[in-house]
């Protein structure tokens, strides 16, 4: 009992020592607060003085921006002719500036530097831009500099965004005064500047100006957007937009536009940098006022806090006990994690206070001893079941019975989200990511044990069709027991997983020959294509689906997962093609094929990036007047070493691919350009119209509708003179076609169906499908059968019935076109006019019979 000998009570001469000390330490939270009382005056001295600092920075600034504006504005009469009679004028604003900002806030040498700029522009125009220039560069970066140093002060909250929102405004500003600037010296012919840096200039403009609205307060975003919107602004940009759009030599009404509305714009600009800097003020007062008021609160606060800590020191001085001394240095040894047995002894209040330490103490060393176990892991022993007597163990008891059942649960959760990533929700076989898993793990052991892993590639044929007639949660079920089938069929050892949608994959390890492999995707087949009797009606409905399969056998040490499914998914795609319903095995010769497949994308992918593809133009003539309205832009591959390569032997590769999406959208860019070229050069080719293919895979995607805005609006061509031609097939197999279709018309692009007939497009839907043209299929037109000229007549008179225009493909013979005219068809195309040729020499096609027969029809 070491402690208690310690503890014992002290001879009475030691008991003035120890309140003294007691003494001491209620007085050091004194001089604690002092310190830290200290620090607050410091910090709130400190916030006041940047507070000033940045006011004063601020003011510098749009000062010297006063300036910069003004030498800005003297530039525009040097450069252009029409607003010379403003010289005067500007240059004396710039002398105003220049006195309003003090000596102490302009660069030094800056008023003989505008002497000479002054000089020089009177007799070397570009030698006096070039003073100008560097005039206009030193100015604004010390008004950035200015603006940089006070955001650098540690500001935050309202004053701080203010700050920013001055620097986008400050930024804006400077960039839009030199986009005019370069605008007017390109303009002029000076040497020293390139239409790249107006450019550049105009596009830096338009990204201040954009973050300006979209970063900035609200109130300042929208002075701004009224600023840039007023008539003059909007005058003045346009002007500049065209400039920088159009490598044309501007307009000379363009020129007095940006020359004599460039100060009213500049002025409106500045009118929202002033509002920006009277914001920064006034916050910047406020943090001043409030940091102040602060410092008096605090300052009263702490002498509150220690008038009454000295109170109460001299309260405590006189009530306190000697043996209050003992306990509390027992006190603080527990504290401080000692648990040891507490002394019991002197007043009654005293051992009243040791008995309940000594209460705690036991606790303590229980709730430790739980504490130890369970860092241990030991969760199911005694101590930690076991709660601890009193509320403190029942709060404890309860805090570990929460911990061991969050660690149930935990890693219940774990083994359940385990499952749930690596298998389909749907069938609970393993999916994609686990296939590969699942297929790596089957490669290496099989490259230890020199074996050959297997894979059969299962998908489903006609699934879509039961999905379309029954509905999803038929297609659900179809799906549930045709996992179940295949797991019925397999070896015990092989794993059935589900890639998604309708394709499952067979994973086969110890394989000893290709043999054994096809016979059991010929019994998954027969065990597939069984009827299957769906629930969910008082009457089971039963439907069929089959199946093609495709194998493909590991090689010796191959280890790439992805390449044995993409083997056997090549081998699957190829007994589709077989007929379906047969399997399919990955052989030499399909190797050879993806190979060819793979080099021709890639040298397509090369192609398209280094500009080998060029568009071929054939033209539409309206049977009406006999003349070319439109024509059909047709892509044409110019591949070194080939020559000109026809469109079939190469947009299959990229249907198969998200390459036709770069296609379609450069289609779409190339033909919308070339119309303005046309335009531009006039003659027989100006205003025609386009039409551009677009793939399914395209039409399914989200940014088809961008790539489409983006073409327009680059070329400024009216979306009415862009024709979107799709294939029937597009509209049933893409879900999505449709209502992208609805967004294109709703712009104005023109929507057609091209080989209409071939597909499963019924007359009927007509009314509800959001089209514009039919294109009949060269195959009714060409063909000599008189049930083909029937219902080529039917199309059409159903096409007007709908208000729809048509477009008869492939007329080659001076029959065909006598059968389109009689029949009223609207337009047609094909080697009978032109054959599809470049864009220089498209022709000016008319029918080939005379006008009166063309009255006539």
């Amino acid at each position: 009992m070491t402690a208690a000998r310690t503890d014992a009570p002290r001879p009475p001469r030691r008991s003035r020592p120890l309140q003294n000390t007691l003494l001491a330490l209620v007085l050091v939270p004194v001089a604690g607060l002092a310190c830290v009382a200290g620090v607050g005056v410091d910090e709130r001295l400190g916030r006041a003085r940047d507070a000033t600092t940045a006011l004063a920075q601020v003011r510098a600034a749009v000062a010297l921006d006063d300036v910069r504006s003004a030498v800005a504005q003297e530039v525009v009469p040097a450069l252009d002719a029409a607003a010379r009679a403003e010289r005067a004028r500007r240059t004396g604003a710039t002398d105003r500036a220049l006195a309003a900002a003090g000596r102490d806030g302009v660069p030094a040498g800056l008023p003989a530097r505008v002497a000479r700029a002054r000089a020089l522009s009177g007799t070397d125009l570009d030698a006096g831009l070039g003073v100008y220039g560097g005039l206009l560069s030193d100015l604004s970066d010390a008004v950035d500099g200015h603006l940089r140093t006070a955001r650098s002060l540690g500001l935050d909250g309202d004053l701080a965004a203010a700050l920013s929102d001055l620097q986008r405004v400050s930024t804006a500003g400077i960039t839009s005064s030199r986009e005019t600037t370069l605008y007017l010296a390109l303009a002029a012919g000076l040497p020293s500047v390139r239409r790249d840096d107006f450019v550049s200039a105009w596009g830096a403009s338009r990204q201040a100006s954009a973050d300006v609205v979209a970063l900035t307060d609200p109130g300042l975003a929208a002075a701004w957007t009224r600023a840039t919107g007023s008539a003059t602004a909007q005058r003045v940009g346009d002007a500049l937009a065209r400039a920088a759009l159009t490598p044309a030599t501007p307009a000379p009404g363009d020129l007095t536009t940006v020359g004599l509305g460039a100060a009213e714009r500049d002025a409106e600009l500045r009118a929202v940098l002033d509002r920006a800097a009277d914001t920064v003020v006034a916050r910047a007062r406020e943090r001043s006022e409030a940091a102040r008021a602060e410092l008096r609160r605090l300052l009263a606060l702490c002498g509150l806090v220690v008038a009454a800590t000295l109170t109460g020191t001299l309260v405590v001085r006189r009530t306190i006990a000697r043996p209050l001394s003992r306990l509390a240095a027992q006190s603080r040894a527990v504290a401080a994690g000692e648990l040891f047995d507490v002394d019991e002894q002197g007043p009654t209040e005293v051992r009243v206070v040791a008995q309940g330490l000594s209460a705690a103490v036991g606790t303590l060393r229980r709730v430790q001893a739980q504490a130890d176990a369970i860092a241990a892991g030991d969760l199911d022993c005694e101590v930690v079941r076991t709660a601890v007597p009193g509320p403190l163990g029942a709060v404890v008891h309860a805090s570990v019975t929460q911990v061991l059942t969050a660690f149930d649960e935990r890693e219940r959760l774990r083994a359940d989200l385990a499952h749930q990533a690596a298998h389909d929700a749907l069938t609970e076989l393993p999916n994609r990511a686990q296939t590969l898993v699942l297929t790596g793990r089957a490669l290496h052991r099989a490259a230890r044990q020199a074996h050959r892993v297997g894979l059969l590639f299962v998908d489903l044929d006609h699934f879509k069709a039961v999905n379309d007639s029954f509905g999803h949660a038929a297609g659900d079920e179809l799906l549930r027991t045709v996992a179940a089938r295949m797991h019925d069929t397999v070896r015990g050892g092989d794993v059935v997983c589900r890639l998604g949608g309708d394709e499952f994959v067979v994973l086969v390890e110890g394989v000893e020959d290709e043999k054994g492999l096809v016979d059991l995707g010929q019994r998954l087949i027969a065990a597939i294509s069984a009827p299957v009797a769906l629930a969910g009606s008082s009457q089971a409905q039963h439907v069929r689906v089959g199946a093609s399969v495709g194998v493909a056998v590991s090689t010796p040490g191959a280890l790439d997962a992805e390449r044995l499914v993409r083997d056997a998914d090549a081998a699957a795609y190829r007994a589709k093609d077989a007929g379906r319903g047969v399997v399919e095995v990955f052989d030499d010769e399909l190797r050879a094929e993806l190979a060819a497949r793979t080099e021709l994308e890639t040298a397509l992918r090369h192609g398209l990036a280094t500009g080998e593809l060029v568009l071929h133009y054939q033209p539409v003539l309206d049977l009406g007047t006999g003349r070319t309205r439109s024509v059909e832009a047709l892509v044409r591959w110019q591949r070194p070493g080939h020559g000109l390569v026809p469109p079939d032997a190469f947009i299959p590769v990229a249907e198969a691919s998200s390459l036709v999406c770069d296609l379609g959208r450069w289609a779409l860019a190339e033909a919308t350009a070339q119309l303005v070229r046309w335009d531009a050069e006039g003659g027989h080719r100006a205003g025609l119209a386009v039409a551009v293919n677009i793939s399914g895979r395209h039409l399914a995607q989200a940014h088809l509708l961008d790539d489409v805005t983006d073409a327009l609006t680059a070329s400024g061509v009216d979306p009415a003179r862009l024709t979107i031609e799709i294939t029937e097939t597009v509209l049933v197999d893409e879900p999505l076609a449709l209502e992208h279709l609805r967004s294109l018309r709703e712009i104005g692009v023109r929507v057609a169906i091209d080989d209409f007939g071939t597909g499963y497009t019924s007359i009927g839907q007509l009314s509800r499908l959001p089209v514009d043209v039919l294109k009949i299929d060269r195959s009714f037109v060409s063909s000599p059968e008189a049930g083909h000229a029937d219902l080529v007549r039917l199309l059409i008179s159903a096409a007007h019935s709908f208000h729809l225009g048509v477009v008869a493909e492939g007329v080659e013979e001076d029959g065909q076109l006598s059968a389109l005219l009689a029949a009223s068809c609207d337009a047609a195309q094909g080697y009978l006019f032109a054959r599809p040729v470049p864009a220089d020499d498209l022709p000016a096609t008319e029918l080939p019979v005379p006008s009166s027969s063309v009255t006539a029809s």
